[in-house]
């Protein structure tokens, strides 16, 4: 009986062992993860965009410019543009301030007739407010938004129109923030109000409304931040 209770004291003993060696190494893994995570990042980004929006005084012009000819297939509105920008992002807990450039085109083709661009130039600072959703505080809800100066032109590849204008504008977002080591994954859904009245050196004024909603992905490079207080 001696050494069965010997033996069970031994395996009680190593069992015990092993269990403490786990929880310390959990601890340790804890730990290693906390100390990953960054009270304040910075670094560079990038988001990609496609918008909707209706312009509808370029649309009328682009309308009444292509009235002699028979459209065989698809619209002559501009209904969808591609957005790109470049940033810098500046992360802590609970906000993020992020002072970006963008460029928005919504070209408009047209097989055997004049082709229009309608593009968008906009440097600005946008803001966000984080709402952690797991206890890891990894990831997080976020909206947020801000201001952008916006200057837009309206071309025409084989006529007259040269519009140009600018104005100050906003944008309300909302989004979520994965966070992968050292790059942070974001999709968004915005909405920017952009319109002003353009300008060329003779004739009427143009009303440019770049005002729509996109939906898009924030890629940005730099360290991890908490959400949570450790």
């Amino acid at each position: 009986m001696k050494p069965y209770f010997k033996n069970f004291g031994i395996r009680s003993t190593a069992s015990k062992a092993l269990i403490l060696f786990f929880l310390a190494g959990s601890l340790s893994t804890s730990v290693l993860n906390a100390q990953d995570f960054k009270k304040f990042a910075v670094g560079p980004g990038i988001s990609i965009n496609l918008g909707v929006f209706n312009p509808q005084g370029v649309n009328q012009y682009i309308a009444n410019a292509l009235s002699s000819y028979t459209i065989l297939l698809g619209s002559t509105d501009l209904i969808m543009y591609e957005d790109v920008s470049v940033f810098l992002n500046f992360k802590t807990r609970w906000i993020d301030i992020t002072p970006t450039l963008e460029y928005a085109i919504s070209p408009k083709i047209v097989i055997g007739a004049e082709n229009f661009y309608f593009t968008r130039v906009s440097p600005g600072v946008l803001a966000n407010f984080f709402i952690p959703t797991g206890l890891s505080g990894k990831n997080a809800v976020f909206i947020g938004g801000g201001f952008q100066y916006h200057t837009m032109k309206f071309t025409e590849s084989d006529g007259p129109a040269d519009f140009k204008g600018n104005d100050l504008g906003f944008r309300i977002q909302l989004g979520y923030d994965l966070q992968f080591g050292n790059f942070n994954l974001q999709p968004v859904l915005a909405y920017n109000v952009a319109k002003t009245m353009g300008k060329q050196t003779s004739g009427s004024p143009l009303d440019m409304n770049y005002s729509g909603g996109q939906i898009g992905i924030n890629m940005i490079f730099h360290k991890p931040v908490s959400h949570r207080r450790f």
